[in-house]
C-alpha cells in the first residue's frame, strides 16, 4: 500500500508572496512523517496562484497518495470541500482528512454534512497523522489512534485525546528539511512554542492546549533562522502567541538573535506589561521592526467580560516608549464584543488613533469571531450574544453571524465600516489617485450608514477633485463646511489652495502635468518593467527620475523622443539598478497648472478639459480615471459611444454616486435588450438592487438571465420568500450562481438542513463539473 501523503494548503484570500501562505503546519507535520519512512509533498491553492484541477489530477494518478489533508479554517472550508470531492472523483480510494485548530472542537455530526471527508484530525497535526499512516499503511485498527473523529456504518468513533510531545524540537523542522519553498516570499514564519495559559473567551488555543504551553529550544530556532539567513532570508514572522512567555527566555533568545544570526528584521507579538527601556532597546537591536500587542477593546469594562484585563496606560506609555525606539507598533483589536456598545467600540478606534498607530497590517479591526472550542461560541447567552437565525452544518461555527445585547447588526455592520474608512490604504489611495473608483463605490454605497463621519465627506470630495468632477467636490465641501466645520481634516481640505490643470498646447515645463507613453529596450528586446501606457507625472515634484524628466521638459504634445539613460546604482527595483535603457516616449498631453483659491469658485475657475485621446481600450486597462474624464467628456458632449463604453461609464457613474447620470446612459441602451440587461446587472453589482428590479421592468424582458438578477436584487433587499419562489421555478442546469443563490436562501431562511445539504451538494457538483 502507498506511503505517500499529499498535502493541500488552501488560502485564497492571500498571494503567494504573503507570509501568511507559508504551509508551516502541514510542512512540519510532513516533515515529521518523512522521518518516520513516509513520503509526501504540499500543493497551494493560492489567491494568485490558484491550483489548477488537471495539475491536481496528474498528482494524484501519478503518486497514488494514501490520504490527501487540508487545514480547515471558517474561511476556506467550502473551497476545501470542493477539492476534497474532486479528490473522490479523480481516486475514489484516497482518504482525506481535516485537522486544525477548529476541526479539534468540530462537532463529530459535521461528517455527516462532509460525506467527501473520512477523518477529523482531533489535536496535534504531527501525532494524529503518524498514528493514521501507520495504521492505513499496515492495515491496522484505526480506531486505536488517538485524535481521530470518523464514521464507521454511519455510527460516530471518537479515539480520544492525542498526546503531543512534550519538547517540541522532537518534531522535524519543514525549514532544516527543505519542505516549504520560499522563492517568492520575502518573510518566514517561525513558530516557536505552542499553546496559551491563558483564559481569554473568544479564543480557542488555550482549549485546544489544555492551558499548556510548550516550546523549541533556542538553539533549534537560531539554527532554523541562521539556515533560512544562509539562503537569503533575512526577515522572520514569529507567530506564535507566547514568543515572550518569559522575560528570561525572551531575553536569552534575543541575545542568541544578536550573537549568532545578526542582520535580520523580526514581527513579534509580545505582553506589553513586560516591556521596559531596557527590554525594547534589546528587541531593537535583535532586529525587532515591528511588534504588536493584544488591546482587543479600549474599555476596562468591556475587557473584564472576555477575561483580558490591561492597563490601557501603561499600554499607551510603552506604545510611545517602542515608537521612539524606532519599532513600529500594532495593536490587535476587535469590535461586537460581549456588553460592548458602539460608542465603546469608536472608543477603541481613537485609542489606536490617539497612539498614533497605524490603522493597516494587524492594526485593522474586525467583528469578534464565535469559533468552535471558544467560550464565547460554546455559550453564547452567557456573553449577551444573539446568534442570528440561520441553517448552518455542523461543520460551520456562527463566526460573524451574530448581534449582542449592546449592539445590533446595524450597529456591528457600522463599526466595521467606519475601520474601514479609516484604514491607512484607504487615504492613501485617494492621495495617490490609485483605486479611486473602488473606494468612491465603498463610501457611495454606504453614504446613508456614513453620513455622520467627516472622513467620509474629506475622501470623497478629494476624489471629485482628482476626477475633474468639480460639482460634486463643491457639494461634498458645503456639506463638511455645515456639518464638520470642527473637524481638523475638513478645515485642511477647506482652507484650499485646489490645485487644477489645463489641457495645454505648450511644451511641457515645470509644474506641468504630462501625460505619456513610454518603453525601454536593452539591444532592441522591451524591458516590461519601463513600459507604460497612459502615464501621469507633474515635472518638478520629484515622481520622475531627474534623467528621464529632463527628457520630458521641453516636448510639445503629439512629439515622440528617443534616449539613453542609466538608472542609478541605487534604485529601488534591483532588475533596473544600474541599467543602461534606450526609452522611447510619446507625449499625449502637456497640462498647465491651474491654482483656485476659494472651494466655491472652482465651478466657475477650473478647467473643463477635452481630452483628445482615441484608443478607448488601452486608456480603459492602462489608465481608468482619464479613460472616465474622457468618457465623460463625450458624454457631456453627447457624442456616440461604443456599447461597452457605454456599460462602463454607467458602471463608473455609479460607483461615483450619479445616479441619474448612470440611468439617463443605460436608458440609451433599450434598443438592444441584451445590453440593456446587462446595465441592470450592472446597477445590482453596485449596490443598487431596487434599482436594477426598475430597469428590469422597463425593459420588459423575462428570460433567464433577468430571472437571475431579479433573485440576486430581491435576496439583496432582503425580499427572501420572493427570491426564493422565484430560483424555484428557473431552469439553469450546472449553474454556479443560481446553485450558490439557493444555498445562500436556504441559510437565511432557516429552511431544514436537509434542504440545505442538498443544495450544497448540487452547488459543489455543478463547481466540480466546471474543474473537469
Amino acid at each position: 500500500m502507498s506511503s505517500h501523503f499529499l498535502f493541500i494548503h488552501v488560502n485564497q484570500s492571500a498571494p503567494v508572496e504573503s507570509p501568511d501562505t507559508i504551509p508551516v503546519s502541514e510542512a512540519t507535520i510532513l516533515a515529521h512523517l518523512k522521518n518516520h519512512g513516509f513520503s509526501g509533498r504540499i500543493l497551494g491553492d493560492l489567491a494568485n496562484s490558484p491550483l489548477k484541477p488537471r495539475d491536481l489530477a496528474k498528482v494524484i494518478h501519478t503518486e497514488q497518495p494514501l490520504a490527501v489533508g487540508f487545514t480547515a479554517y471558517q474561511q476556506n472550508i467550502e473551497q476545501i470541500r470542493l477539492w476534497a470531492r474532486y479528490t473522490k472523483k479523480v481516486s475514489p480510494g484516497s482518504k482525506v482528512i481535516l485537522g486544525g485548530p477548529q476541526v479539534t472542537f468540530m462537532p463529530a455530526e459535521a461528517l455527516g454534512h462532509m460525506p467527501e471527508v473520512d477523518f477529523l484530525c482531533r489535536g496535534e497535526g504531527e501525532e494524529v497523522m503518524l498514528g493514521l499512516a501507520q495504521a492505513l499503511s499496515n492495515g491496522a485498527e484505526i480506531s486505536r489512534v488517538p485524535g481521530l473523529c470518523f464514521l464507521r456504518e454511519d455510527e460516530v468513533v471518537e479515539t480520544g485525546p492525542a498526546q503531543g510531545a512534550k519538547d517540541l524540537d522532537e518534531y522535524a523542522s519543514p525549514y532544516l528539511t527543505d519542505l516549504i519553498d520560499l522563492r517568492y516570499k520575502a518573510r518566514a514564519v517561525m513558530l516557536t512554542s505552542r499553546g496559551c495559559s491563558y483564559d481569554c473567551a473568544f479564543c480557542y488555543t488555550p482549549n485546544a492546549s489544555r492551558r499548556r504551553v510548550r516550546f523549541h529550544s533556542i538553539e533549534r530556532i537560531v539554527e532554523e533562522m541562521k539556515y533560512l539567513k544562509s539562503r537569503g532570508m533575512v526577515a522572520f514572522w514569529f507567530a506564535d502567541p507566547n514568543f515572550s512567555s518569559s522575560r528570561k527566555r525572551l531575553v536569552a533568545l534575543l541575545e542568541a538573535i544578536v550573537r549568532e544570526v545578526s542582520g535580520v528584521t523580526f514581527w513579534c507579538q509580545t505582553r506589553y506589561d513586560l516591556l521596559d527601556k531596557e527590554l525594547i532597546a534589546l528587541l531593537k537591536g535583535a532586529g525587532a521592526d515591528n511588534v504588536a500587542f493584544g488591546l482587543e477593546s479600549a474599555n476596562p469594562e468591556v475587557l473584564d467580560r472576555i477575561n483580558k484585563p490591561i492597563d490601557l496606560a501603561r499600554l499607551s506609555r510603552v506604545i510611545r516608549m517602542t515608537q521612539e525606539a524606532g519599532i513600529n507598533v500594532e495593536l490587535f483589536s476587535m469590535f461586537g464584543l460581549p456588553g460592548e456598545t458602539f460608542d465603546q467600540a469608536a472608543a477603541t478606534l481613537e485609542f489606536v488613533k490617539n497612539n498614533r498607530v497605524a490603522i493597516e497590517s494587524n492594526s485593522i479591526s474586525q467583528q469578534a469571531h464565535l469559533f468552535f472550542g471558544t467560550p464565547m461560541n460554546d455559550d453564547p447567552a452567557a456573553y449577551g450574544i444573539r446568534p442570528f437565525p440561520r441553517t448552518r452544518p455542523a461543520y460551520l461555527s456562527v463566526c460573524r453571524d451574530y448581534e449582542t445585547d449592546a449592539m445590533s447588526a446595524d450597529d456591528i455592520h457600522r463599526m466595521s465600516l467606519i475601520w474601514r474608512l479609516n484604514r491607512n490604504d484607504f487615504a492613501e489611495d485617494v492621495l495617490t489617485g490609485k483605486n479611486l473608483f473602488h473606494r468612491a463605490a465603498f463610501i457611495t454605497e454606504n453614504r446613508d450608514v456614513l453620513k455622520d463621519r467627516p472622513e467620509a465627506a474629506c475622501l470623497l470630495a478629494r476624489i471629485y477633485l482628482a476626477l475633474e468632477e468639480y460639482g460634486a467636490a463643491i457639494n461634498s465641501m458645503r456639506l463638511l463646511s455645515k456639518e464638520f466645520s470642527e473637524d481638523p481634516g475638513a478645515q485642511e481640505l477647506l482652507r484650499g489652495p485646489f490645485l487644477c490643470f489645463k489641457v495645454s498646447h505648450e511644451k511641457g515645463r515645470h509644474g506641468f502635468k504630462v501625460i505619456y507613453d513610454c518603453q525601454g529596450s536593452v539591444d532592441g528586446r522591451l524591458v516590461l518593467a519601463t513600459c507604460g501606457r497612459f502615464q501621469e507625472a507633474v515635472l518638478g515634484e520629484g515622481m520622475l527620475l531627474p534623467e528621464f524628466e529632463r527628457h520630458l521638459q521641453g516636448m510639445s504634445p503629439g512629439g515622440d523622443i528617443r534616449f539613453d539613460m542609466t538608472f542609478p546604482d541605487n534604485y529601488g527595483r534591483t532588475a533596473l539598478a544600474g541599467k543602461a535603457i534606450t526609452f522611447r516616449i510619446h507625449l499625449h498631453h502637456t497640462m498647465e497648472p491651474v491654482t483656485v483659491e476659494d472651494y466655491k469658485d472652482l465651478d466657475s475657475e477650473a478647467p473643463r478639459n477635452d481630452y483628445k485621446i482615441e484608443d478607448l481600450e488601452a486608456l480603459r486597462q492602462h489608465n481608468i480615471n482619464l479613460y472616465y474624464k474622457v468618457l465623460r467628456t463625450s458624454n457631456m458632449s453627447g457624442q456616440k459611444r461604443d456599447m461597452a463604453d457605454a456599460l462602463m461609464l454607467v458602471n463608473l457613474y455609479l460607483k461615483l454616486g450619479f445616479m441619474d447620470m448612470a440611468r439617463d446612459v443605460a436608458r440609451t441602451l433599450r434598443d438592444n435588450a441584451v445590453v440593456f440587461t446587462h446595465a441592470a446587472h450592472i446597477f445590482r453589482q453596485n449596490g443598487r438592487p431596487r434599482e436594477a428590479l426598475e430597469l428590469l421592468d422597463e425593459g420588459g424582458q423575462d428570460g433567464q438571465m433577468e430571472q437571475m438578477i431579479r433573485a440576486e436584487a430581491l435576496f439583496e433587499l432582503n425580499m427572501l420568500e420572493e427570491s426564493e419562489a422565484l430560483v424555484k421555478e428557473m431552469k439553469l442546469p450546472n449553474s454556479v450562481p443560481l446553485a450558490d443563490l439557493r444555498v445562500r436562501l436556504a441559510a437565511r431562511l432557516a429552511l431544514p438542513i436537509e434542504t440545505y445539504l442538498e443544495r450544497e451538494k448540487v452547488l459543489l457538483e455543478a463547481k466540480a463539473r466546471a474543474m473537469l
